[in-house]
């Protein structure tokens, strides 16, 4: 007996523990529909049956669900202004800064801040870069550091020459540096239902709000701020903006940058 997608939404929310209703529901059924293609899936039933009873389908749906595409500085000009402006103030005031980038994707954002605060010179005794995304699979390829060249487009010559070394048996993929990556603490997370850490000076959630119903953006801002503190800062993707700032103590400092003030 076939089931509906609203009923699939259900039973899916249960097995995987996510908060679906969370999500645009019709880009969750166009995921769904096409992960099903892929792997000729006939009906949400069957497919339902399989993400409860096949450990790998069940990855498979949350890899394919879920945000797993990124690059290092990316929109560039939005790093060189965290880089001249946001990183020396709080540098200045903070004896050691807690950074948390979520979703993190394929590590290419959090790596790309270790980047620049070693670039800054900050010694790594005074800095913490956390990491966390809901897909295991994802945070497995982050924490290995391999990366296709595409992915390194933005990256300078100099910088590739320091933190990057191509694979002798992979064409067109880099190694990142040990010294880079042991710069970053990752974790699974789900950051709908989870409980965040607290006492954040930088939190980056960089196109991920995009996908989100309008009443969850709102959930998430709060919950988010609930735990960065005052005088600290919050990223977002180049496309996404918060409207009304003010009401949430945000002030745009750059495109989608926001200064928090709790005060």
């Amino acid at each position: 007996m076939s089931i509906t997608f609203s009923e699939f939404k259900d039973q899916a929310k249960k097995i995987l523990n996510i908060d679906l209703d969370g999500y645009k529901l019709d880009r969750v059924e166009r995921r769904t529909k096409s992960l099903m293609r892929r792997y000729d899936v006939a009906d949400f039933k069957e497919c339902i049956n399989l993400i409860e009873s096949d450990s790998k389908f069940k990855e498979a749906y949350l890899n394919h669900f879920t945000i797993n595409t990124s690059e290092f500085f990316r929109n560039p000009e939005s790093f060189e202004f965290l880089k001249k402006n946001v990183l020396p103030e709080l540098i200045q005031r903070k004896n050691k800064l807690r950074i948390w980038s979520a979703p993190c994707s394929n590590g290419c954002e959090p790596y790309t801040l270790a980047i620049i605060l070693k670039e800054l010179g900050l010694s790594s005794n005074r800095f913490e870069i956390y990491a966390s995304d809901l897909d295991p699979e994802i945070l497995n390829k982050a924490k290995r550091g391999l990366y296709r060249e595409n992915a390194l487009k933005n990256v300078s010559d100099s910088r590739m020459k320091k933190y990057f070394t191509e694979d002798s048996s992979k064409e067109n993929f880099y190694h990142l540096s040990n010294d880079i990556k042991k710069m970053v603490n990752f974790e699974q997370k789900d950051l709908i239902n989870g409980r965040f850490d607290r006492n954040w000076d930088l939190i980056l959630s960089r196109n991920f709000f995009i996908y989100l119903t309008k009443e969850m953006k709102d959930q998430l801002i709060k919950k988010f701020l609930s735990v960065l503190n005052s005088d600290s800062y919050f990223f977002l993707g180049n496309t996404e903006y918060i409207f009304s700032a003010d009401k949430y103590n945000l002030k745009k400092v750059y495109q989608s940058i926001y200064k928090y003030n709790n005060n």
